[in-house]
């Protein structure tokens, strides 16, 4: 791809991002970059994690740091996933904007002097970050769990996307971002909010206001209207057949999945419909099971009520209107995902005190 405004350089000035970047704004002060950079001084190789199956705002965030990083401490980054970009969008996000990905497989993490993620935090269960070594660098939106520790820990659930967070990194460092920068951020937070729409703060938008001057949009139609593949209409089919509605609430169990963030693309999907509150969808990748919830009732727990749905049988974790979780145990068979299904589903009618029922058909037959 040879565009030559693909590495045109924008400087980002106050006057760009006022609200990202007022020194007095409690998201701001209550971090001093400066600071954490010096703690990490004279690291040299840097491997950054996202989750394991990366969405927009876990790939430009990573991205940024890696910018971050490689301006200030004249470091070399990798970036890393252990699982698939598997969403149609994501995967050409990937190639549109040549995000430099490396698979964990390939890698050694004690090649590295340094360990960053981005989007997530350890022991979360949805990355791959070693059992053996902590993250030096821990930047990500969701709720901070209680036993993270890091030489640079920087988590603002207040916000409504990691990549608003490093945004405010090269603003406060005066590092100029290209237009597949720019671009990549711009993008991830038209995903992460839903167009502003969805846990979106002043910082965001902001962000979005600056960003939208500085992209190339031809680029980002491309990312925005990918070709897919029949298995994606198949999915979609077996979605709408197998939806059932419980109240307010629709679930669907899409059993065998070709990759693990459909789940997260049917339950936004389905939130769409009129009587729905609620969404919860699961199925299963290699033996995995994965579970997504959303919703749009102004409470703002769906992190707290997917944890209590999981439980002990798994991880899970997320924020506000998103969240999504994963089965301990392997799941290997549609009946084994079935059970596992309808008891998760019972799970979260108790969690919103609703009365159990067998549901009806989303498409009426």
């Amino acid at each position: 791809m040879n565009d030559p405004n693909k590495n045109r350089r924008v400087s980002i000035t106050s006057d760009a991002l006022p609200i990202i970047g007022e020194p007095n704004t409690p998201a701001v002060s209550r971090f001093n970059l400066t600071a954490a950079i010096e703690r990490l001084r004279g690291r040299r190789k840097i491997l950054i994690y996202m989750h394991d199956n990366p969405d927009p705002d876990s790939l430009a965030a990573a991205m940024g740091l890696g910018r971050l990083l490689e301006h200030e401490l004249s470091a070399q980054t990798t970036l890393a996933v252990s699982g698939i970009v598997g969403r149609a969008e994501n995967r050409a996000m990937v190639e549109v904007l040549e995000i430099p990905i490396q698979t964990l497989h390939t890698l050694n993490p004690d090649d590295f002097d340094c360990l960053a993620i981005v989007d997530s935090q350890p022991r979360t269960g949805n990355n791959s970050l070693p059992t053996h070594r902590e993250a030096d660098i821990v930047v990500d939106h969701h709720p901070a769990r209680s036993n993270t520790r890091a030489t640079w820990f920087d988590v603002r659930d207040d916000f409504g996307a990691t990549s608003t967070i490093v945004l405010q990194y090269l603003h406060e460092r005066n590092i100029p971002i290209d237009t597949r920068l720019a671009t990549a951020f711009f993008y991830a937070l038209r995903t992460e909010t839903r167009d502003l729409g969805r846990e979106a703060t002043e910082a965001e938008r902001a962000a979005y206001v600056f960003l939208v001057s500085h992209i190339n949009h031809d680029w980002l139609d491309r990312i925005c209207h990918p070709k897919v593949p029949r298995q994606h209409f198949e999915a979609l089919d077996r979605a709408m057949r197998s939806a059932r509605v419980f109240g307010n609430i629709v679930a669907v169990n899409l059993d065998e999945l070709s990759y693990p963030d459909l789940v997260a693309e049917i339950a936004d999907l389905l939130l769409t419909f009129e009587g729905a509150r609620f969404t919860l969808v699961g199925g299963r990748y290699q033996g995995k099971a994965y579970v997504s919830l959303r919703t749009d009732v102004d409470f703002k727990k769906a992190g707290a009520t997917m944890r209590d749905v999981i439980g002990s049988d798994g991880t899970a974790g997320g924020h506000g209107t998103m969240a999504g979780g994963r089965l301990r145990n392997p799941i290997e068979t549609p009946e084994a995902m079935q059970s596992a299904f309808a008891n998760l589903v019972m799970r979260l009618q108790q969690t919103l005190g609703q009365p159990q029922s067998v549901g009806v058909s989303l498409l009426g037959s």
